[in-house]
């Protein structure tokens, strides 16, 4: 009596729970799981079960570079969630990133296991796949325009996301080109799409002029505007489909004087910040539960500083450069300080540092660092 076959549906739901490690291994066993796990429908059906998957695994990282208003050089790092939480000393290791590792690298974000990075000194943007070692360099967001030594360029907002609708990975990058002959800037907007592999028609600019990544939430770009209402400041954020920008409404309880940062926690939009000191000494984080549903924003916690001590090293430092990176199963956070990292336990209002060594990016006074889960998603032009 013949055995019988696993049904495929089956098949593809075991695999996909499994960290990438582990299933790679399984692309050996048959040439028929071979082709299956190469499949988008498999790579679709993993992305969303580890998108719901509270475990952690070997399959998540950190990844950091350093950041911008450091003032530093230098290449990516990365480690493994689970050591960082697990082991006494966690080490840090380059990662080979292929296309010319010693110019200056900055990390845009990170989405379905793909790594935007921006060479900065060459303004050029690259996508990467880690755990597949693929690598690509996008089309120069320059092409014909003139960047002799009589104009100074730069770029302004950017930032990485994946839009649902298309299927596609977009970069939104804002170009600001400072002419001798013009008194003020000239600022163009694009947008890259993988699946073209080409920078588009100029699109709407977003407000401002910072140099800053927009968080990626509920399949839209946000950034905090430069500007600000009587009472609030404004958060603007870019709607992939229709390439138009709205604004986000933020909790009723904030006024002016709340400068808020942004993030990403449990997969949905967060504010963070200090309280005025006439109004209370902590750091608030709220998170927007319902997105465009204004009263869904929430409290998430507040670390109380009489109550804190980050430490002597870290006096120096303003709470802004407190950033925080993950909702750990247990309610604990994951925060960095310059280039540490800390855990803040929310129970008992305990922060501990978490050791690293190998990490200091260049001695870099502050990183950017990213939660970044490896997937098979690829850079082929499909």
């Amino acid at each position: 009596m013949e055995s019988e076959k696993i049904p495929e549906e089956i098949t593809i739901e075991i695999l996909s729970k499994l960290p990438v490690k582990s299933f790679l291994r399984f692309k050996c066993v048959c040439k028929s799981w071979h082709s299956l796990i190469s499949t988008k429908h498999f790579i679709k059906t993993y992305l969303k079960n580890s998108t719901n998957n509270d475990t952690l695994d070997d399959s998540t990282m950190i990844i950091a570079s350093p950041s911008r208003v450091s003032g530093s050089r230098g290449g990516v790092k990365a480690c493994s969630l689970f050591s960082l939480l697990t082991e006494p000393v966690t080490r840090g290791l380059p990662l080979d990133f292929p296309m010319n590792p010693s110019r200056d690298l900055l990390i845009v974000g990170s989405c379905n296991g793909l790594v935007c990075v921006l060479m900065v000194d060459a303004c050029r943007f690259f996508l990467w796949n880690p755990k597949k070692s693929e690598c690509k360099e996008l089309p120069d967001f320059f092409a014909g325009v003139d960047r002799t030594s009589k104009n100074r360029w730069f770029i302004g907002r950017h930032g990485f996301a994946f839009d649902e609708n298309s299927g596609d990975y977009k970069i939104y990058v804002v170009f600001r080109l400072i002419l001798n002959s013009i008194p003020s800037a000239i600022s163009v907007a694009r947008l890259y799409s993988l699946k073209a592999d080409s920078w588009g028609e100029p699109v709407p600019v977003v407000d401002g002029t910072k140099f800053e990544a927009g968080k990626f939430a509920s399949g839209k770009l946000h950034w905090r505007s430069d500007f600000r209402t009587k009472s609030k400041w404004m958060i603007v954020c870019l709607e992939l489909k229709s390439v138009t920008f709205g604004t986000v409404e933020q909790p009723s309880c904030l006024y002016n004087y709340f400068s808020p940062g942004l993030g990403v926690l449990k997969g949905s939009l967060c504010l963070y910040f200090d309280y005025p000191q006439h109004i209370a000494v902590g750091f608030d984080i709220w998170i927007w539960k319902k997105y465009g549903v204004e009263d869904s924003w929430a409290r998430l916690l507040t670390i109380p500083y009489e109550s804190v001590s980050w430490g002597p090293s870290y006096s120096t430092f303003m709470h802004d450069d407190i950033i925080p990176l993950l909702v750990l199963p247990n309610d604990e956070v994951l925060f960095t300080i310059a280039s540490d990292f800390f855990i803040y336990n929310p129970n008992d209002d305990c922060v501990g540092k978490l050791d690293t060594f190998d990490f200091d990016l260049e001695s870099a006074r502050a990183c950017e660092a990213h939660v970044y889960t490896e997937s098979l998603v690829s850079l082929a032009r499909t």
